[in-house]
């Protein structure tokens, strides 16, 4: 069918079924499953090739001060894009910011866990970093999982405080129910609530004053 098939794909198909019959002569008794089907020019290719990505990276130093490095040098770039929604470096890294400020303020730093259950978007993007430039460690909780699963998480992690979203919290049994009578809930922070963090600073938190140093 050439309306599915090029030339070039079909060609490469052939060699791989001949690879196949010939690996079959050679190893009569192991299962088809388990026989090769690249040719050494394609393995090549594939695990060497097209894998030769690496490049220096500053082991020493935090993704989120790494991307502080980006903001500085392309600020009005778009960085992050979702559903018609976009935001430039300069503009996720001020609210990431505000959102860190806030945090701050509320006692987080080294060693705590901040929840993040949130949907994928923008949001999403901003409570990674901010929780990160606080100095303190994401634990993500997809809110798809079950409320079993997310209540354990919850109790394993001791996290005491999750940022979610206004459509997290009115839909999910766990943050609506009555998991507060239990004691397992948790200081939920709503990201899209952003009159929350307006009044934060939108500057670089000090990572000394977090206790952080460049190898940390």
């Amino acid at each position: 069918n050439r309306d599915l098939f090029d030339n070039g794909t079909i060609e490469r198909m052939g060699q791989n079924f001949a690879v196949l019959l010939e690996s079959i002569v050679a190893s009569p008794d192991c299962s088809v499953r388990s026989l090769p089907l690249l040719t050494s020019e394609e393995e090549h290719r594939l695990l060497v090739e097209w894998n030769d990505t690496a490049s220096p990276y500053p082991s020493d130093r935090c993704i989120h001060s790494l991307f502080e490095d980006q903001v500085a040098l392309s600020s009005d770039k778009v960085a992050v894009v979702y559903e018609g929604e976009e935001l430039t470096y300069g503009e996720l890294n001020a609210r990431s910011n505000r959102l860190a400020h806030y945090l701050i303020e509320q006692g987080i730093g080294p060693d705590s866990l901040v929840g993040l259950c949130v949907e994928r978007s923008l949001e999403m993007v901003v409570g990674i970093l901010g929780i990160l430039k606080a100095g303190g460690a994401y634990v993500p909780l997809d809110p798809e999982y079950p409320e079993e699963r997310l209540r354990f998480m919850l109790e394993d992690t001791g996290a005491s405080l999750v940022l979610t979203q206004s459509s997290v919290l009115s839909g999910h049994a766990l943050f609506a129910g009555d998991a507060a009578s239990e004691g397992l809930q948790p200081r939920l922070i709503a990201l899209d609530k952003v009159e929350l963090f307006a009044a934060c600073a939108d500057t670089n938190p000090d990572p000394v004053s977090l206790g952080l140093t460049s190898q940390h």
